[in-house]
């Protein structure tokens, strides 16, 4: 039983880092935009989940660098 409980902890913890990554992301393209409030609401999202999420150092290290990425129109 606690075998399956940890599994699926460690399912939604990786899941959890996806969605804050790609909130991130989002907020840095609706900026670009134009979009600041959007972007803003989005940024503060991540900030709270992240802020709660259990995630590995590894793992939180990796989403904070997508913060100190330049947001540049380029692909």
């Amino acid at each position: 039983m606690n075998t399956a409980i940890a599994r699926l902890r460690e399912k939604t913890d990786r899941q959890l880092a996806e969605l804050i990554r790609r909130e991130f992301e989002r907020s840095k393209d609706l900026a670009l935009e134009g979009c600041y409030a959007e972007a803003e609401r989005r940024y503060n999202r991540a900030r709270a989940l992240l802020t709660v999420a259990n995630l590995t150092a590894q793992e939180r290290a990796g989403i904070e660098r997508v913060l100190l990425l330049p947001a540049t129109a380029c692909a």
